[in-house]
């Protein structure tokens, strides 16, 4: 198979059910910022140790699902592949729970930084938020009512990224940073 079809040379290209679209469609926008976000997860996931990778590469895996999703209306296409479910956001709720366990109350902004490793996951979380965004416009424009388990995925996945910020500063002895508005 080639890698280039020259197909997409002028603005257009093809789900992956085969139907063509405008490259400028909320639709691509979506699935490149969660492809974007996979990424970015991956990149963490290099940085941090093998319990946080595997739990990671889990959210990787949901993350191929939604954009498989997001990519094509046609259940050929898709198979027994189901969209995110409730229990995905439980699975994140209660591994926010887990690492909240272990942390201080939070008692101010925090600045992003103090190891790559925070640094890189605080870059994670904010590309989520956009993807997040991104997501809600093409399901509000395309009027998918059946995603509204994922935009709440997606919105506590932003939420858990922030705690693996707050954990990674606790497990590697780095105090968080705090943000002085100057008031």
């Amino acid at each position: 198979m080639k890698i280039y079809t020259k197909q997409g040379d002028k603005g257009f290209t093809r789900l992956a059910d085969g139907k063509g679209i405008i490259k400028s469609d909320f639709r691509l926008d979506a699935i490149g910022d969660i492809d974007e976000l996979n990424s970015h997860i991956g990149l963490l996931i290099c940085r941090v140790d093998s319990a946080l990778a595997a739990k990671l590469q889990s959210i990787q895996s949901s993350l191929f699902v939604l954009g498989a999703h997001v990519a094509s209306d046609s259940p050929q296409a898709l198979g027994n592949m189901e969209l995110i479910a409730l229990k995905d956001i439980v699975s994140l709720e209660e591994n926010i729970d887990e690492m909240d366990a272990h942390l201080s109350p939070m008692r101010f902004f925090i600045l992003p930084g103090g190891h790559e490793s925070i640094a890189t996951a605080q870059i994670t979380r904010t590309v989520c938020r956009r993807a997040e965004r991104s997501l809600i416009r093409w399901v509000q424009a395309s009027d998918h009512q059946d995603y509204e388990i994922a935009l709440a995925y997606i919105n506590r996945l932003s939420d858990y990224l922030f705690m693996v910020c707050r954990f990674l500063h606790h497990s590697l002895g780095i105090p968080e940073i705090p943000w002085n508005s100057g008031k």
